[in-house]
């Protein structure tokens, strides 16, 4: 009896380990989708001029957005440059903290949209830009 008994505990301790091997295995899949889950929903989308102007309902000034497309008339500021991108869809003015951007280059950029209320006899002015925060490696 002895001996089957230490066979049985070897049995049941392998069985044992085993299913804790398979729960690390799912509990670490689980984990890396759920990481990656959260790190692709972090991440900003690509949007278009065209998303960020016509929806002003969005939230946009608490999130990052990346926008592609050509820059166009550019104006060089003390620490800085302020240029026109555009896309298929319309241009921005994106605020832009180098001056690594030339006029007729396609660009990714990583900003924040902003706005600028212009008050002119009583009517809003306003004008929506996105203020740059990096500069990214442009998709073809």
């Amino acid at each position: 009896m002895v001996g089957s008994q230490v066979k049985f505990r070897l049995v049941r301790f392998r069985l044992v380990k085993f299913k804790k091997f398979n729960q690390r295995q799912v509990y670490g899949l689980g984990g890396l989708l759920l990481g990656l889950t959260l790190a692709l929903t972090s991440c900003s989308p690509l949007v278009t001029v065209q998303n960020v102007r016509q929806q002003p309902q969005r939230n946009w000034f608490t999130k990052t957005v990346k926008l592609q497309g050509q820059v166009g008339s550019l104006a060089p500021l003390i620490n800085g440059q302020v240029y026109e991108l555009q896309d298929a869809t319309g241009k921005i003015w994106v605020l832009s903290p180098s001056r690594q951007s030339k006029s007729g280059q396609r660009i990714l950029i990583q900003g924040r949209v902003r706005y600028q209320p212009i008050e002119i006899a009583g009517q809003n002015l306003g004008e929506v830009y996105i203020e740059e925060q990096q500069q990214l490696e442009p998709t073809p």
